[in-house]
């Protein structure tokens, strides 16, 4: 009937629930004998009242046996067998994103709730549950750039080291936005160092791990997702932006933090925060660069800038209007699908529990009386 048959991996946990059906026996036949004992302490002679301790105990273990049977076939259902697997290719697009994420000291600054960085990975983490077939990965930068997550499409991965970031993620201060997006194009999309200085022309973008070729030549797909407040500390964004476009990656960056200004919070004591201050004792306040941002978008190919400020906002939406709308790489996978038989199990196990509740736990009354009846005479 079934060519091959196996357990859903995730359920075979459940497997185990076996172990309490001789359990579950086991206590209703101690369960009997402990009732036939304790009607003794009622004057019952199990001699003379034979017929109805014999139908009692009979009541008894077919009420265990319904519930034992209906357990078996209720495990059986949840280890989800399923048989005749069946493999069917079909083919889907996606496109490589790097994000990267400032964490700066001043990202810390709470203009946005509950802070700039901690806004910024709330939405990153929607947006991977957004995301379908697209790879996708994290670059953090302050003074310097780190690879936080490689290029990958396992979306809980790139949550789990979401949630590790933090200030300390970058070893150095400052905010080096060209730095970062140096780091993306080489470390992470693969490109070589001549192409981003524009020295060797010949090799062509998107030339990322997983690249692929038609036509003899190599087509790029991959975008970068800038999340900053903009302060640039002198490592000249402009000119990574122009590198960007030499080899057609898009730029679009979303800009957090207000323009006038808000302070950098670096120590709470009580329910006193202290700021950062600068050499001479002022407060630091950290403003946020649209200017720079502007330009770097437009320095792309292709990209968008999104002035969040200070007010709400959701990356998805602006995903979805932008780089969502490009095209994507053709991949093609194959996938296996199995036909689920747990459905009879399923429905055995609920009517045998059904008819466990509906058998009585002790003869009828009439029969009760019988024996009390020869017991007193």
């Amino acid at each position: 009937m079934f060519e091959e048959f196996e357990l859903a991996p995730h359920a075979q946990q459940w497997i185990h629930l076996v172990w309490f059906i001789p359990l579950v026996i086991g206590l209703c036949a101690w369960g009997v004998s402990a009732r036939r004992k304790k009607l003794g302490v009622f004057g019952y002679d199990p001699a003379r009242s034979h017929d109805w301790l014999q139908s009692l105990k009979k009541l008894r273990l077919r009420r265990a046996l319904l519930f034992a049977t209906a357990l078996t076939c209720l495990t059986a259902a949840a280890v989800q067998p399923r048989a005749n697997p069946e493999k069917r290719r079909f083919k889907t697009t996606a496109r490589d994103i790097v994000v990267l994420l400032d964490v700066s000291k001043s990202m810390l600054a709470a203009d946005l709730q509950p802070n700039r960085l901690e806004r910024a990975k709330l939405e990153l983490e929607r947006l991977s549950d957004h995301l379908e077939g697209d790879r996708i990965g994290l670059v953090v930068f302050a003074g310097d750039a780190v690879i936080k997550c490689p290029l990958t499409s396992n979306y809980s991965y790139f949550k789990r080291m979401l949630k590790t970031v933090a200030p300390r993620s970058a070893s150095q201060g400052g905010t080096k936005i060209g730095d970062a997006v140096r780091k993306a194009l080489t470390d992470m999309l693969g490109i070589r160092s001549r192409t981003i200085t524009a020295e060797e022309p010949g090799v062509q973008p998107g030339e990322t791990v997983l690249a692929e070729e038609r036509k003899g030549e190599r087509e790029n797909f991959a975008d970068i997702l800038l999340i900053t407040d903009g302060e640039d500390m002198d490592s000249y964004p402009i000119h990574a932006a122009r590198a960007a476009a030499g080899a057609n990656v898009g730029i679009y960056a979303v800009g957090l933090g207000s323009e006038r200004g808000a302070p950098i919070p670096i120590q709470v004591k009580g329910n006193q925060v202290e700021y950062l201050r600068s050499s001479d004792g002022k407060v630091v306040r950290t403003k946020l660069d649209s200017r720079t941002l502007h330009e770097m978008v437009n320095a792309a190919p292709r990209g968008q800038y999104l002035p969040v400020g200070t007010y709400n906002f959701d990356l998805v939406d602006f995903f979805e209007k932008t780089v969502a709308q490009e095209q994507g790489r053709d991949i093609y996978d194959e996938q296996v699908f199995w036909t689920e038989i747990f459905q009879p199990f399923l429905l055995a196990g609920l009517l045998l529990y059904l008819l466990h509740i509906l058998v009585p736990e002790r003869p009828r009354s009439g029969q009760l009386q019988m024996a009390t009846e020869e017991t007193l005479q």
